[in-house]
């Protein structure tokens, strides 16, 4: 009975959205802007603020969802950041690499095709690997459904790809070390989100507000930060990049 209840909400919350967006956009702006006014100047200033940084975290959830619907499926981060070539400069033709949490398969691909590398994508969101498989079937590059909390690939490889993977992890070490005794890669590839991103982070975290970018976040970084868990997981920072609120590092077995 929940299941079905939850169902039909979502269907009559869905069906109020659509039928509130055909009202006439200038309009319905202009509306908002004035009650975002009123929201900022009524009551004390720490519960106005509060209040407009949820509605600003709310507005860039839907930005965030509208992103991957404006570039057909594939968020439009991977184009207009070129992420991509950091880990693509970083894996030479014919190295097998892992990609852990590949998501919809966009980075893996790209390492098939541009770096000529063998690559196995491995994610443990089915509906993300069907997504992979139906839009990057290639040679030299597959697609498995795995929780890497539970097993990992009986294979080794040259490289190991985390891009935003670490942070979804409360035990981030054992994970790392794990994978590096597993596979025996020369090169790990780590891009994770930076904390200190926006002076808006230490305000919501003031506020008592989530403050990391994604509410599934254990953990965002500062360069100190990523280099000890690499340390702990006996991998030495060769190089680390800040580059779109992001670190882009490269590390190896020490």
């Amino acid at each position: 009975m929940t299941r079905l209840l939850n169902a039909v909400w979502r269907r009559g919350r869905r069906a109020a959205a659509l039928a509130l967006a055909l009202l006439p956009f200038g309009v319905v702006r202009a509306g908002v802007r004035l009650w975002l006014e009123g929201v900022g100047a009524r009551g004390e200033a720490p519960v106005a603020t509060r209040r407009l940084l949820q509605v600003h975290q709310d507005a860039y959830d839907q930005v965030d969802l509208a992103a991957i619907r404006y570039d057909d499926g594939v968020h439009a981060k991977h184009r207009l950041t070129r992420y991509h070539d950091f880990f693509v400069a970083n894996v030479r033709p014919g190295d097998r690499v892992l990609d852990v949490g590949c998501g919809k398969g966009e980075l893996a691909a790209d390492l098939a095709d541009r770096s000529q590398a063998e690559v196995v994508g491995v994610d443990v969101n089915p509906y993300s690997l069907a997504f992979a498989r139906e839009r990057f079937a290639g040679d030299g590059l597959r697609f498995e459904l795995m929780d890497v909390l539970e097993e990992l690939p009986d294979e080794e490889f040259d490289v190991v790809v985390l891009s935003n993977v670490l942070e979804h992890f409360a035990e981030r070490v054992s994970l790392l070390r794990r994978l590096v005794e597993a596979a025996r890669p020369s090169r790990v590839l780590v891009r994770v989100p930076v904390l200190r991103r926006d002076w808006t982070v230490p305000l919501r975290q003031e506020l008592g507000l989530r403050h990391f970018s994604d509410e599934t976040h254990h953990i965002e970084y500062d360069p100190d930060t990523l280099r000890a868990e690499l340390a702990g997981a006996g991998l030495r920072l060769d190089s680390c990049e800040l580059v779109w609120g992001e670190l882009w590092a490269v590390a190896s077995p020490s």
